[in-house]
């Protein structure tokens, strides 16, 4: 296939082809790496964290959103059965 190379903004780019991109199975917004390799530009898709990495980062994001409250309120401590 042939394309131009066309101006997006102060930047040069190509466009794709919806079928090209489903073929590759990369998706709009995906991250990619670019790289030239003897002359040659190459597109692969950037590897995805391990499932463990991102268990960690939303495990973190979800602990700084977390609001601490006392869930049980005004417990009295003196319990005829812990005594």
């Amino acid at each position: 296939m042939e394309a131009k190379i066309i101006t997006i903004g102060n930047s040069k780019g190509v466009r794709l082809p919806r079928h090209m991109l489903r073929q590759c199975e990369l998706a709009e917004g995906q991250a990619v790496d670019i790289d030239v390799r003897q002359k040659t530009i190459v597109i692969t898709p950037k590897a995805a964290a391990s499932l463990r990495a991102q268990w960690d980062a939303r495990f973190a994001r979800a602990g700084a959103r977390r609001v601490r409250e006392n869930l049980w309120g005004d417990v009295p401590l003196d319990e005829a059965w812990d005594r």
